[in-house]
């Protein structure tokens, strides 16, 4: 099969309508036997005297090899449905690359030639890069384990493969506890408040589910918009018991799915992982390659957010309450709270946000968007109409360069039942360059999450899917912008994750800027574009009542901190999320919420990382004050930018970059740490 097998041969863009079920398994398994084979010879070879070519760039080259089918198969499994048999053969190589990294960096052998390498003379004089690339090769190897005893060794990786056994099954409960919920409504009255996109999803769902009227499933875009616009109190009630109540012990499904006893077992095991690679809690574990230095800052600094959000949130909390009291609401719960601040943003701004996306259809929005990265970065963007993809919707982007391609862009832009039920940004190849100088470039996949059109309107994008889109093209564009030839630091999935949200939280300020709202939106019927007195007041309106959002990301960011920083003391899941619930006022939930049980951050890669979304966007918004010193279209400050943060990849800390780019150091307080009493 290797000689047809689509995987296995050399392509630019992957093979993606050819893949089957029966092509996963040989491929992985003949790429693994190669890869053994090839470890061995570099490793006889180079143990004597080692040398870059010979020993980094030709190990790369293995990793990036199997890397790059992994991705292409686990995007095909999450993008589509495929059958039992391709789970079954996708979960098979899952297995067998985790099993082969995991005795790659148990080799001892492969260990010392870095070893060797780095201690060499020839090692002195490296460019940074590459003594980065060292720095990371090596550090990865003592994360894996390599130092200790072979019985811990041993132990180190069943570890591992009971903690991805565990993540699994969250996932699973979670998605199963998801689908086994729904509401048959028959009456639209009780959808009243609803916008016309709304309802035409729920009646499509109700479509496929075989019956007439709307069905209700607990998605993440339903709830947000029935929690904001349902005029029904009860149902908005019972969709809030549902969802948040997911995979527990609580709700309409008490015990079916329930995560509590999985994560409170994943929760040891990251512990005990901790503790055997000499560390004293998984927190601090996982800031071993972020850029902050210890526990006591990252609590520190979300403490401080926490108190400079407060008396603002509280004010909010008193408004939500007064508008509740003239409504005849003598108590506000929390699926009040996104209702109540709609209203009170219509109340105050009148129809500031009313058929706001009609100016932000997909396709215009787009093409802007590419213009205007265009102009920034000075790059071309091309939309290519002939290639292989995996769903009619989507699209193929080429970036080039002074005539040169530097990279490609997929964008899959719809929810589909199939996909995940989120947007993200996915990297089935970083760039690289290998030792005879041939140059492999990156690609990325924009998956998005936006509600299609129909046969009245195309898609039309809400502000927060604006906010979506610049925020996972920033990520592509950083993917693709490198200049870095090595493959250990030219993509963003080598980055910390601080510094990997950095540019996301970046893009995203172009959205919340007047000026750029007033170039970039224009009707999708007539052209028409937005006046500057109605983007003044879709702002205002925007940045009305937003303080609990930014207490409730706070809340998560502190909480999953917490919860891998203390395990050990004693505290339940529960009692830390009280704990963690008190540090914030007037965030209270009713005592049934399960939180954690749906959070599935914990076990995507963001266990003890989920603070970096605040912390990337502090720094990215000093960053973008220089945008709008220097004007937010201003092309010198744009490649400043690229030059700064994109072009030199993983070689560099973020801090380093940014203040680089400001000109000056960022602000001392910004490392302060406060201690828990004081937020209480």
């Amino acid at each position: 099969m290797p000689d047809t097998n689509p995987l296995l041969q050399h392509w630019d863009l992957p093979p993606w309508t050819d893949i089957r079920a029966e092509h996963l398994v040989p491929a992985i398994d003949t790429l693994i036997a190669d890869n053994r084979q090839a470890i061995a010879e570099i490793v006889a070879s180079q143990s004597a005297i080692p040398n870059w070519d010979d020993l980094v760039l030709a190990v790369d080259e293995t990793d990036a090899r199997l890397d790059e089918i992994m991705s292409v198969i686990e995007t095909l499994s999450m993008v589509k449905r495929e059958g039992k048999a391709w789970d079954l053969a996708s979960a098979t190589c899952s297995d067998a690359a985790a099993q082969y990294k995991s005795e790659k960096m148990s080799n001892q052998a492969l260990f010392r030639v870095y070893q060797r390498l780095a201690q060499s003379p020839a090692a002195v004089n490296y460019d940074e890069p590459r003594k980065a690339v060292l720095h990371k090769v090596l550090r990865r190897f003592r994360l894996s384990g390599i130092h200790l005893p072979i019985e811990q060794q041993q132990k180190l990786g069943r570890l591992n493969r009971d903690i991805g056994v565990l993540q699994s099954m969250f996932l699973s409960n979670l998605e199963r506890a998801s689908a086994a919920w729904s509401k048959r409504i028959d009456d639209v009255t009780q959808l009243n408040g609803l916008s016309a996109a709304t309802l035409e999803r729920l009646a499509f769902n109700a479509q496929q589910a075989g019956h007439e009227g709307w069905l209700m499933r607990l998605d993440q875009d339903t709830y947000t918009r029935v929690m904001a616009y349902a005029e029904d109190r009860s149902l908005r009630e019972e969709y809030f018991v549902a969802y948040s109540t997911r995979a527990s012990d609580q709700g309409p499904h008490a015990g079916q799915f329930d995560n509590g006893p999985v994560l409170e077992f994943l929760l040891s095991l990251r512990h005990q992982k901790a503790r055997l690679l000499g560390y004293e809690n998984f927190a601090q574990l996982s800031l071993v390659t972020e850029m902050a230095e210890s526990t006591e800052q990252v609590t520190g600094f979300l403490r401080r957010q926490i108190m400079q959000v407060t008396p603002d949130f509280e004010q909010e909390v008193q408004a939500l309450k007064a508008l509740a009291l003239e409504r005849g609401m003598t108590e506000v719960h929390p699926w009040d709270h996104e209702f109540l601040a709609e209203q009170l943003r219509q109340q105050r701004l009148g129809g500031a946000l009313k058929n706001l996306r009609t100016y932000f259809p997909l396709d215009g929005t787009l093409q802007r968007l590419c213009l205007f990265s265009e102009r920034m970065f000075g790059i071309q963007i091309v939309e290519q109409s002939v290639f292989s993809h995996w769903h009619d919707s989507v699209r193929l982007f080429e970036i080039s360069e002074h005539g040169q391609v530097v990279g490609h862009i997929y964008l899959d832009p719809f929810h589909r039942d199939e996909a995940p039920d989120f947007a993200w940004t996915a990297t089935p190849r970083n760039r690289r360059l290998d030792a005879e100088g041939r140059l492999t470039l990156p690609i990325t996949v924009l998956h998005g999450n936006f509600t299609p059109g129909n046969v009245e309107h195309p898609c039309l994008l809400a502000h927060q899917d604006l906010r979506v889109l610049f925020h996972e093209f920033g990520h592509c564009l950083q993917h693709i912008l490198t200049r870095s030839p090595h493959h250990r630091l030219s993509g963003i999935t080598q980055l910390g994750r601080d510094t990997a949200e950095f540019t996301g939280q970046l893009f995203e300020l172009w959205c919340l800027s007047g000026e750029f709202l007033l170039w970039l939106a224009a009707h999708y019927q007539t052209g028409e574009r937005l006046s500057e007195a109605r983007v003044d007041a879709a702002l205002t309106a925007i940045h009305t009542q937003t303080t609990r959002q930014t207490a409730e990301l706070l809340m998560t960011a502190l909480f999953d901190f917490e919860l891998h920083r203390s395990q050990g003391d004693g505290r339940s899941v529960e009692q830390i999320f009280d704990d963690v619930l008190r540090e914030i006022p007037h965030l209270q939930l009713p005592p049934y919420c399960r939180f954690a049980n749906s959070f599935d951050y914990m076990v995507t890669g963001y266990a003890a990382s989920v603070y970096a979304y605040k912390w990337s966007g502090v720094l990215a918004t000093e960053a973008f004050k220089r945008f709008q010193h220097e004007w937010v279209f201003n092309p010198q400050t744009g490649r400043a930018f690229r030059e700064a943060f994109f072009s030199p990849g993983d070689s560099r800390s973020l801090l380093v970059a940014l203040e680089e780019f400001l000109g000056r150091p960022i602000a001392d307080n910004f490392f302060v740490s406060v201690p828990a009493t004081a937020a209480s």
